[in-house]
């Protein structure tokens, strides 16, 4: 279908001129963040018996392949039958509220999940995957100028400010709508961050929970440690997010400022 056509395709679904009534959308959506264990995330969900998700973990539909038709998209999920059906791709969280709204129009009872990790640990996590593992390099070869760069650019900072993350999709959907985890709950109580997902869902938490990967570690990178300095200017650049962040979060996140040691990537 040409992008025009598929255009006019989304104007129509977004002002219900179309139905979507034999398409077979998600029941969910995991928006991130990114380098916040959505992976883990995917492998635990896809285990439970009454829930879907295609093996491709990222489809990344709502932001590189929009220009496709909506029915493509759905046919990820005509496997599901009866199943509660979804799919996780971090980068949603920074979509543009227009794409969010056409989200809305689409699939009005959406549910959406969107874990949270200390910034300044997430931040470093995605500038070592970008300059070090992806870029096929090693981590004395990148220079201090190309770090702080990528501590700064848009593309690391967006992925990091979850406030506006949370304000954007909270002005189109409903708060009963968006489940809001922490990643450092992996570690220490899986289980119970499970339960909670399940239940935003509307999946049985009566389960084998034997058959379940919760045990199944983060993938930590290459093993690199963050250097003091880098911490530093992460810390600057994070303090005043993560400090408004406490009236939505609560006090939890004043350990995320506490120098408690650099930490593996």
């Amino acid at each position: 279908m040409k992008r025009w056509m598929t255009a006019a395709e989304h104007w129509l679904y977004a002002n219900q001129l179309k139905s979507t009534d034999r398409l077979s959308l998600p029941d969910f959506l995991g928006i991130g963040a990114q380098k916040s264990g959505t992976s883990w995330l995917h492998l635990n969900l896809r285990q439970h018996p009454d829930a879907f998700l295609p093996e491709l973990k990222e489809l990344h539909y709502f932001d590189q392949r929009f220009q496709e038709p909506l029915a493509t998209y759905a046919k990820y999920f005509s496997p599901a039958r009866n199943r509660i059906k979804g799919e996780i791709t971090p980068a949603y969280a920074i979509l543009p509220v227009e794409h969010i709204r056409y989200i809305r129009a689409v699939m009005p009872n959406l549910r959406l999940i969107f874990l949270m990790r200390n910034p300044i640990e997430r931040a470093w996590s995605h500038a070592v995957m970008i300059l070090v593992t992806q870029a096929g390099r090693e981590f004395a070869d990148v220079s201090p100028a190309e770090f702080i760069e990528h501590f700064r650019s848009e593309a690391n900072l967006s992925r990091g400010d979850y406030q506006t993350v949370i304000e954007n999709w909270l002005s189109v959907f409903d708060s009963e709508q968006l489940y809001l985890g922490l990643f450092e709950r992996i570690a220490d109580r899986p289980i119970e961050l499970l339960r909670e997902i399940f239940r935003h869902l509307g999946l049985r938490e009566d389960v084998n929970w034997e058959e379940f990967p919760y045990r199944e570690k983060v993938y930590a990178g290459p093993g690199i440690v963050m250097p003091e300095e880098y911490r530093g200017i992460l810390r600057e650049l994070y303090a005043p997010k993560i400090r408004r962040l406490r009236g939505i979060l609560g006090p939890c996140v004043d350990e995320w400022l506490l120098d408690s040691g650099s930490q593996n990537v």
